[in-house]
């Protein structure tokens, strides 16, 4: 044990917290070597069980959850049974979806249940969309694994480190399109052939919201207003060991803006233009005030805010009218929308330098905007407010090296798999 582990788990989870957590990470390995070697040994593949895993803690979303929603919308579960693997699985307990099961892994002391390996041994196919965790190290022969992933950006993935060496624990995994077949198969050590370009789950949630703008932005905000631009910055400060981005000083939690005072006059400027900018924290970001009450055409959604209102992030960002954004893949995803991008850059030569870019030069892969300060970032709106868009051409020629498009993009995973 490390003492700066230790006093991490100590400062989240309490003096018996702690100890629990390393209870059960202990029970965790043992369930693993014992029943994932005795599934292994003795068990079969499951022909009609799938399995659903998201990132721990950020359960039933993402690309996981599009996929899944499609399945079941579609009948799927009729012909299969659907495990979602899960932080606490109480929390779904309400959930009734005939042959869909919630089974508890990777809960906030670190426990999987015994039926998470299980269950993740016998699927026929195991989809995820940040890492296994491990629950199926031990599979059944058979068993295809699919990385649905999260989102294929302009940073470094490995955050400055050294990329793998040692094979990838999935057989396929998902990218947008042609270019980032390179960056990934050199980022995980993998042949290029296991990449499909077939793009995300969620981008259907993004080409077709359930709800139509009005109704959305009145939900979530009140606002009964025409235009609306969201801001969604990667994260900089984070709880993560060895993120090089921690060493990154902004002088205002939000790039581009300086103090409070900045941020109020983008407030005035957008009531002037009767526009609401609505800024979404990265899930990693810490050190945030989301505090906007003094503020009459700014908000910050949560994810609890669009949890409540029964919506999910890739359909806020559908209905938007553009997006201010940075070296995040959300803007990767936001030109099958065609609509107008702005690139906050403020830490740009700092960010090269401590977390570095999968491109030589990601400024030609961004066609939009380029937003340095407050000025820049009110240019940016001012031209949303007055239909200026001067970067279509370049999206469209972008358009076709990121992006292998398609109508439906759930139906064509679930057609290529043969499901």
């Amino acid at each position: 044990m490390k003492k700066e582990a230790i006093k991490k788990y100590t400062e989240e989870l309490g003096v018996g917290g702690m100890i629990l957590h390393y209870i059960c990470r202990f029970l965790t390995k043992a369930e693993m070597q014992i029943i994932g070697k005795l599934t292994q040994r003795f068990k079969k593949v499951k022909k009609n069980r799938l399995v659903f895993k998201n990132r721990e803690k950020m359960d039933y979303t993402d690309n996981p959850r599009a996929f899944s929603d499609y399945l079941v919308q579609n009948g799927y579960n009729e012909k299969y049974e659907i495990i979602w693997l899960v932080s606490d699985k109480r929390k779904f307990r309400n959930i009734k979806i005939r042959n869909v099961r919630f089974v508890t892994a990777e809960n906030r002391y670190g426990w999987s249940s015994p039926a998470a390996y299980y269950y993740a041994a016998t699927a026929s196919y195991f989809f995820y969309s940040h890492n296994s965790g491990g629950l199926n190290r031990f599979r059944c022969q058979g068993q295809q694994v699919v990385n649905l992933w999260h989102g294929c950006g302009y940073k470094d993935a490995e955050q400055g480190r050294k990329k793998s060496q040692t094979s990838p624990d999935f057989d396929y995994a998902l990218v947008p399109g042609p270019v980032f077949v390179k960056t990934k198969s050199l980022l995980w050590n993998c042949d290029p052939d296991r990449l499909l370009m077939m793009g995300y789950p969620r981008y259907d949630w993004m080409l077709a919201p359930s709800l139509q703008k009005t109704e959305i932005l009145k939900r979530l905000f009140g606002w009964k207003g025409d235009k609306a631009v969201l801001w969604m910055p990667t994260f900089r400060k984070s709880e993560l060991g060895g993120c090089a981005e921690n060493e990154i000083e902004l002088p205002y939690q939000l790039p581009a803006v300086r103090n409070r005072k900045e941020l109020e006059e983008i407030d005035l400027f957008l009531r002037m233009k009767k526009m609401l900018l609505i800024i979404k924290k990265h899930p990693l970001q810490t050190g945030w005030s989301q505090d906007t009450q003094e503020f009459t055409n700014i908000r910050y959604v949560s994810e609890a805010m669009l949890k409540k209102e029964k919506l999910q992030l890739y359909e806020l960002i559908g209905i938007s009218d553009a997006l201010i954004s940075d070296y995040s893949s959300v803007a990767v995803d936001y030109l099958l929308l065609d609509r107008p991008l702005g690139y906050v850059l403020a830490d740009y030569e700092i960010y090269r330098e401590k977390r570095g870019f999968v491109f030589e030069d990601p400024l030609e892969y961004m066609p939009g905007e380029k937003i340095y300060n407050a000025c820049d970032l009110k240019q940016f709106l001012l031209h949303i407010s007055d239909g200026t868009d001067d970067y279509r051409a370049e999206r469209r020629k972008m358009l076709s090296q990121m992006h292998n498009q398609t109508e439906n993009y759930c139906k064509r995973l679930a057609t290529y798999f043969k499901l």
